[in-house]
């Protein structure tokens, strides 16, 4: 275990820094329960998000330069307002602090100092919401973690001590998701959109066989699907405070403002990324803010909720999968083509456990007989 000494809680951008004694565990890894719930999937854009405690409240500076967003009349949830990385979580009920578990790293004295980094950041202790994801989510692919069975609580109203949720249930929510719907019609769009609604998005189906330039952006073998799959990078942990973040990549042409008022389909206004979208009046209706880690790398993201939504360069879009909206589920399967052992970056990894879990996931898809 190392010492919550060594680490420090930071940003995408840097300008959140908070030492890491302020966790209240005393070191790393942090055993934690990973949340699936609609509300964190959606204000964050990731699948699933784990929440250490703190000890104490960030500090004023620090409070100074986060946005805070009332997700609930529980929960307050705080994102840096320059680069929108979500970083902090306090319950009003019972006055606790939370960080996001991605926000952890090697402060830069034990980084000099060659301090041994553990493997993992986090150790998962249990799945919360997993009915909220409708079709099981990451979950299936987490059950079993280098031999320790874990723990699944389906829902709110249920005991959180119950872990009421069988793993062979978990395991059938996926094909019980697909098998009740037909496959999307070629013209048909596909909602996204962050907690709060006010970055909300129209994406077309996938139709790689129609859309000229497009086919440097999609390796499946499917040309009605979007590819998907997980970065493990600094830059992508920072955005979101989760240690890997899902994204499907979409043409530009194929991506619609849903919140231009007065709209029909055959008006839809695609969205303006990148440069493009530095004008104010860019993406009426929209609260996108943007965050240029480069000036060829542009994060965009909710400015009301915090919502990671677009990471932008010029050979391609990226969109974070926990804010769409698919009736089958959260890994929307019927949009998506997942590419399952792939990890981009993965040696940047700060939870090769997660990690290794998604490389293997592909052997658990193939029993579970789901194509995607």
């Amino acid at each position: 275990m190392t010492s919550t000494s060594s680490v420090h809680l930071t940003c995408l951008c840097g300008a959140i820094s908070e030492p890491g004694t302020l966790l209240s565990d005393p070191g790393i890894p942090v055993t934690i329960e990973i949340c699936h719930c609609n509300p964190c999937r959606y204000a964050t854009g990731s699948l699933g998000v784990a929440f250490p405690q703190l000890g104490a409240s960030p500090s004023q500076d620090t409070l100074g330069k986060i946005t805070p967003y009332y997700s609930s009349q529980k929960n307050i949830r705080y994102f840096c307002s320059t680069c929108g990385s979500h970083c902090f979580v306090a319950n009003q009920k019972n006055k606790k602090w939370f960080c996001l578990s991605g926000i952890i790293e090697p402060n830069p004295a034990s980084k000099a100092n060659n301090t041994q980094w553990p493997k993992d950041t986090i150790k998962v202790l249990r799945h919360d919401y997993v009915f909220d994801t409708v079709d099981g989510g990451l979950v299936p692919i987490m059950l079993n973690l280098n031999g320790r069975s874990i723990p699944t609580w389906s829902a709110a109203g249920r005991e959180m001590d119950s872990f009421d949720l069988p793993h062979t249930d978990v395991l059938s929510l996926a094909s019980k998701a697909m098998s009740a719907l037909p496959p999307p019609k070629e013209d048909s769009h596909l909602l996204a959109k962050c907690h709060c609604g006010g970055v909300s998005l129209f994406i077309k189906r996938a139709n790689y066989g129609s859309i000229p330039g497009t086919s440097a952006h999609h390796n499946s073998s499917d040309p009605a699907k979007y590819r998907a799959s997980p970065c493990a990078c600094r830059s992508c942990r920072l955005s979101t405070g989760v240690s890997m973040l899902y994204w499907t990549t979409i043409p530009t042409a194929n991506v619609f403002n849903a919140n231009a008022s007065n709209i029909s389909e055959d008006e839809f206004k695609p969205v303006a990324v990148g440069h493009s979208a530095s004008s104010p009046n860019a993406n009426p209706g929209l609260a996108l803010k943007h965050y240029w880690s480069s000036p060829e790398r542009c994060w965009s993201f909710c400015g009301k909720c915090g919502a990671t939504i677009f990471y932008w360069s010029p050979d391609h879009l990226d969109v974070a999968v926990g804010i769409l909206r698919a009736e089958e589920g959260s890994m929307a399967r019927r949009w998506l083509d997942w590419e399952w052992g792939q990890c981009g970056f993965e040696e940047e990894s700060i939870d090769r456990e997660v990690c290794e879990a998604w490389k293997g996931g592909s052997e658990v898809v193939k029993k579970l007989g789901i194509e995607s």
